[in-house]
């Protein structure tokens, strides 16, 4: 009996392992791409075509809590935010710097990005003292995990992780 355990354990494991097939030429370049496009469309603050690269029903995970449900309504209640903040504040926006970029494909069609975020907040000179006053906190520099997955030939976010860096 339990050499028949093992035969089944080591025959299941060869198998996966001859079953994963490897990743094709460009997959690497191509969910990187992907992801300078994610930014792309963050630091311009279109976040209705940032969500045309995600799963409808991506899940994210902020500090302090998950988000789950509708990508949809998330990214338009995201979208009106963001608007509204353009609206108050004329012109100040965010350009991103990416670290550490690391991918991995797995099968073709299965990919992780992680890669290391910092924001810089650019606030225009024409804006007045007291909206600079009112605007808060910037952003802070995150840690980010990105899962794709391969549907129709396109990379897909299917779910982001997002984890504040560790001071230096």
């Amino acid at each position: 009996m339990r050499q028949r355990i093992r035969r089944l354990v080591g025959r299941s494991a060869l198998a996966l392992f001859l079953g994963a097939g490897p990743a094709h030429a460009g997959d690497r370049e191509d969910v990187l791409a992907r992801i300078t496009e994610y930014m792309a469309y963050e630091e311009s603050g279109n976040l209705v075509a940032q969500r045309e690269l995600m799963l409808d029903e991506r899940s994210m995970v902020y500090p302090g809590g998950r988000s789950q449900g509708n990508n949809r309504e998330g990214m338009a209640q995201q979208q009106a935010a963001q608007d509204a903040f353009a609206a108050e504040f004329p012109g100040v926006h965010y350009a991103f710097e990416l670290r550490d970029v690391e991918v991995q494909v797995w099968n073709a069609d299965s990919a992780l990005a992680m890669f290391e975020t910092v924001p810089t907040r650019i606030v225009p000179p024409s804006l007045p003292p007291e909206k600079v006053a009112k605007l808060g906190a910037p952003k802070i520099p995150l840690i980010v995990a990105v899962m794709l997955v391969k549907q129709q030939g396109a990379w897909k976010i299917a779910h982001t992780t997002f984890v504040p860096r560790d001071k230096d």
